[in-house]
C-alpha cells in the first residue's frame, strides 16, 4: 500500500540538522547537493544508506527545480535539510511553490514521472507540508533506523 502524502504526518524531532544547504533552482544544483550530502553521510558512518538517501534527494530536488520553481524569478532558491539519529533520518526539500506534487500514473513509454514512486518505495513515510500562506511547501521523507539499514 503506498504511503499517501499528508500534511502534518511527520514524526520529526527537535534535532539540529546535520546537513543543510540553500541552492539556486538550477539543474546543476542536483549534482552539487548529491556530492555534498554523500560526503556528510559517509563521514557519519551512513555510507550503506547513502545510495537510497541520495536517490530520494535527487528526485525531490529535481522536482523542486523543474516544478516547484517554475514561473519564479531567476535567483530563487530551494533548501535541503537532513536530520538523522539512530532512530530516524528525515530529508526535507523546500521550494517556493504552494502547489502539491502529484504522483504520475506509470507509463513504460515515458522516461520521466517516476520520481515520487521511487520516493514512496524507498521511504518509510513521506509527505508534503504546505505553508498556510501559500508561499511554499516542504516535501519530506523519513527512513527509520538508518544506521541499521546502513550495516
Amino acid at each position: 500500500m503506498p504511503h499517501l502524502p499528508l500534511d502534518g504526518a511527520s514524526t520529526r524531532g527537535a534535532d539540529e540538522p546535520q546537513f543543510e544547504v540553500s541552492l539556486p533552482a538550477e539543474r546543476e544544483a542536483v549534482s552539487r547537493v548529491r556530492r555534498q550530502l554523500r560526503t556528510r553521510l559517509e563521514q557519519d558512518g551512513l555510507a550503506g544508506v547513502a545510495d537510497d538517501v541520495l536517490l530520494i534527494c535527487t528526485e525531490l530536488v529535481t522536482n523542486a527545480v523543474l516544478h516547484g520553481c517554475l514561473g519564479f524569478p531567476p535567483g530563487i532558491t530551494i533548501k535541503v535539510t537532513v536530520v538523522w539519529s539512530d532512530v530516524q533520518l528525515r530529508l526535507d526539500v523546500r521550494d517556493p511553490s504552494g502547489v502539491r506534487p502529484k504522483e504520475q500514473a506509470f507509463s513504460a513509454s515515458r522516461a520521466s514521472g517516476r520520481g515520487l514512486r521511487l520516493v514512496d518505495e524507498l521511504s518509510d513515510r513521506w509527505g508534503v507540508d504546505t505553508d498556510p500562506s501559500g508561499s511554499g511547501k516542504t516535501v519530506w521523507t523519513e527512513l527509520d533506523a538508518p544506521r541499521r539499514r546502513a550495516s
